[in-house]
């Protein structure tokens, strides 16, 4: 389940987001529960035309007090399943897109998304990290997803494979409020 929340007061061009538009994705440290669920809070900042270029790692971006503070375009709620989802999405699309040798992309998705420290469904996973590393490791997910994805596409020359193309849509649609819900 998704709930979105509205942070500025520009007109929402939620149809049209790319993720060369999405500046930084902050996942929030504070969660809520609601039926059973845990769910973390996604701040979405939309990249201005005056930003500089930018990493994801927003762990090192924590916004400074005062004035200039950047408000997210939106939030969302993101439970751990559906982190979960997302990871398993990203690698079904890179182990799919290829029959016998990967693409550089498709290659660094699946050996990251192999990596045991991303399979947040698992019960023994969160007991064993808690909340904090938990938190850490999710706001790494979004940031390295994005640096991959952006990293790729601006250094190809060559047309996206089908991984490609699918791991964008993946990441777009989790990171979009549903229709219903906007």
């Amino acid at each position: 389940m998704q709930t979105p929340r509205r942070a500025s007061a520009s007109p929402s061009p939620f149809h049209q987001l790319t993720l060369q538009e999405v500046d930084r994705v902050l996942v929030s440290n504070t969660t809520s529960r609601r039926q059973g669920a845990t769910y973390y809070t996604l701040e979405v900042f939309i990249r201005t035309s005056t930003d500089p270029p930018r990493s994801f790692d927003a762990g090192c971006l924590k916004l400074s007090d005062g004035e200039g503070v950047q408000m997210p375009a939106y939030t969302i709620e993101k439970t751990i399943a559906e982190f979960d989802s997302l990871r398993q999405a990203l690698y079904s699309a890179s182990h799919l897109a290829h029959t016998y040798a990967s693409c550089e992309l498709c290659k660094e998705m699946i050996l990251y998304m192999d990596n045991e420290d991303k399979i947040f469904s698992s019960s023994m996973f969160r007991l064993v990290m808690g909340r904090e590393k938990v938190h850490q490791s999710l706001q790494q997910l979004v940031d390295d997803v994005l640096d991959m994805l952006l990293h790729f596409s601006s250094i190809e020359t060559t047309p996206w494979c089908s991984g490609q193309g699918r791991s964008h849509q993946v990441v777009r649609q989790f990171l979009l409020p549903r229709a219903a819900d906007s």
